[in-house]
């Protein structure tokens, strides 16, 4: 089976997974050094990299996919671009997202796949709503025309709409998995968007936060969830929230306390007022795609997972507890 963009955080977990289950796991990477770097990873957990190869290819660049997808029975797409600065234009990240969705969809269709299992995200459901909503479901999709979406959630919603529309009529099966922030425990080092912002907070040199809430999921959970799409009954078609509990900057700085009583003194003990942050967005750009969170009160609630799924989430205070813990075992705060 083909898993995409195999060295990022969530899909370094489904390949734990996967190998874990007896699968032999071929994942695509942007560079050699990429691929030696995950099979250390996985080697160093005592996974059996014997059935683990790779395959070179770009989401950008046409060359690579159709020998990645060859022989694959399943597909895992991952891959996908989450800038830590977002660009000025809100579709400057559609072409790489939705354009490398579909070069991966097309290869799987030529190669005879018979699921793909597609990494989308709650920024594909509950954004660009306004106020109006207090809760959205797997029915919904991000308003990719409101002037408040963040350019990754317009990138996400038009990325994951071409997928649906690029299966249709033809024999190929798709599953969406939409998570909501994803924390959880560390495979190694590297860290991504997600761990920086408990890292933050670990940091001592952040005294408050904004006053913005998520969702969040936890990695081992949404792993999961990814793997036993690949062969579950009656999830053809279906789109999945993974959404464990919405929490707040300042409720998840409280958790952490609690869990650490050693960085208290660390972790951030008040909400900015959401002016400052506002004025603060007039002169640091990356400041202002917090402009639209403020306040927000529309949440997403994961609604099928467990009994299609076979799931128990685990808590939002866990996934970052365990994030915090690996940061600080692995020396990174």
């Amino acid at each position: 089976m083909l898993l995409t963009g195999i060295s990022g955080f969530l899909a370094r977990h489904i390949a734990v997974r996967l190998l874990e289950a007896g699968w032999h796991v071929r994942g695509s990477v942007r560079s050699p050094e990429m691929a030696e770097a995950v099979r250390a990873t996985l080697r160093d957990r005592g996974l059996p990299v014997d059935r683990l190869e790779f395959s070179h290819a770009d989401l950008g660049e046409d060359a690579g996919w159709d020998a990645a997808a060859a022989k694959c029975r399943y597909v895992i797409h991952t891959a996908t671009a989450f800038p830590l600065r977002q660009p000025r234009d809100r579709f400057g990240l559609v072409p790489i997202a939705r354009g490398g969705t579909l070069r991966v969809v097309e290869a799987a269709k030529r190669a005879g796949v018979a699921r793909m299992v597609l990494t989308s995200s709650v920024a594909a459901i509950g954004y660009g709503h306004g106020s109006a909503r207090a809760e959205l479901t797997e029915a919904d999709w991000s308003n990719v025309d409101s002037p408040s979406i963040s350019p990754y959630a317009v990138s996400k919603t038009l990325a994951e709409k071409a997928a649906w529309e690029a299966v249709a009529g033809s024999d190929l099966q798709l599953t969406a998995i939409n998570p909501a922030v994803i924390f959880g425990p560390l495979l190694d080092p590297r860290i991504g968007t997600s761990a920086r912002i408990i890292r933050m907070m670990l940091s001592g040199h952040v005294p408050a936060v904004p006053n913005v809430a998520f969702g969040i999921v936890d990695v081992r959970d949404v792993a999961a969830a990814h793997v036993a799409a690949l062969t579950a009954p009656d999830v053809a078609g279906r789109r999945f929230i993974l959404n464990a509990g919405t929490r707040s900057m300042a409720e998840i700085a409280h958790g952490l306390r609690h869990a650490f009583p050693k960085f208290s003194s660390r972790l951030p003990r008040w909400t900015l007022p959401d002016w400052t942050v506002r004025a603060a967005a007039l002169v640091v750009p990356s400041a202002r795609h917090l402009l639209p969170e403020l306040g927000r009160g529309t949440t997403t609630r994961a609604s099928r997972h467990v009994e299609v799924l076979n799931l128990e989430l685990r808590s939002p205070e866990d996934a970052a507890e365990a994030t915090a813990a690996d940061l600080l075992r692995l020396g990174l705060v």
